[in-house]
């Protein structure tokens, strides 16, 4: 008889905020006629907070795929493909261009076994070898300086990989400094590398042209993780994992696959309907997530629908 997996909240509440994230990007049209530079700075760091969603998504899929036993590969593939493949499938009619996520997950789980069998081999010193070439290469690409010679290729190491690698890393380093420093540790480095993404924003860097895959959210995305999962270490989250707040985030972070590709059909529908307001943007970002969420949760309670609807 299989037992029910527990669930890791703090897993959850970063997923269900993804998702809001990607939501965020998605949105800038419903505000209203930016005036000066507050208002321009405001909603361009509204914005770029949204570019956490995908590399915390990547990130969860590694601390929860990696450093597991499969023993047979084809099942491994199966189960994952199947998992985003249909309900890709079913959503499309939705905006082609944000398809790409989809791609990226293909690429990624076809390369997760080889990874796998090597973090279950060389453990930690693995780990940090694989980051830190990683980590060097994003540098690279952020100051547009990768390749730096036209046969030296280390794209093995490159790209969107690098992020469920840090992911299992994160969720599994033990620090040597109390868990409220690390915290604290995490929020700082959120606020200070979102600060610096804003800043090269503002004033349209070239160093941020890679919109994923450049070191300010390198930063965001380890501040983010870190800050999260140790105030749950800290039992900051107890008070609302049994309430109506935590039933949302759980809810949020289940049907995140599905309202990926939900919201752009809401965002599109709403469109039409866009009053252009400040005032009346909470409203519509509210309702778009709300939206977006009921779409794959009723489709889930559907016979023979739930495969596609994302959860």
């Amino acid at each position: 008889m299989k037992t029910k997996k527990e669930r890791i909240f703090y897993y959850d509440f970063l997923r269900a905020f993804a998702i809001i994230a990607v939501i965020i990007c998605h949105v800038d049209h419903f505000f209203g006629p930016l005036v000066g530079t507050t208002q321009i700075v405001a909603q361009m760091t509204f914005h770029d907070i949204g570019r956490i969603g995908v590399p915390i998504f990547l990130m969860i899929s590694g601390a929860l795929i990696l450093n597991r036993p499969y023993p047979d590969l084809t099942e491994f593939l199966k189960k994952r493909f199947t998992r985003i493949i249909y309900p890709f499938i079913f959503w499309i009619i939705g905006e082609p261009s944000i398809t790409w996520y989809f791609w990226v997950l293909i690429g990624i789980y076809l390369f997760l076994p080889v990874l796998n069998s090597f973090v279950k081999e060389y453990g930690e010193s693995g780990l940090k070898y694989f980051l830190s070439i990683w980590f060097i290469l994003m540098i690279l690409k952020t100051f547009n300086a990768y390749p730096l010679w036209t046969n030296f290729d280390l794209s093995y190491f490159a790209g969107y990989v690098g992020y469920p690698v840090l992911g299992y890393y994160l969720a599994n380093k033990e620090f040597k400094i109390s868990d409220s420093k690390v915290c604290l540790l995490g929020l700082i480095t959120l606020i200070a590398s979102l600060s610096v993404f804003v800043y090269l924003n503002y004033f349209n860097s070239p160093y941020i042209s890679m919109i994923y895959q450049n070191v300010p959210i390198i930063f965001m995305g380890t501040g983010l993780f870190l800050f999260v999962k140790y105030l749950d270490k800290l039992n900051k989250f107890n008070s609302i994992k049994d309430n109506f707040i935590g039933k949302a985030i759980i809810s949020l972070s289940v049907c995140s696959y599905g309202m990926y590709f939900s919201h752009v059909l809401v965002v599109k529908f709403l469109s039409y309907y866009n009053p252009h307001s400040h005032l009346m943007f909470p409203v519509m970002f509210v309702l778009i997530i709300f939206l977006s969420w009921l779409l794959p949760y009723v489709l889930s309670k559907i016979p023979y629908v739930k495969t596609f609807s994302g959860l």
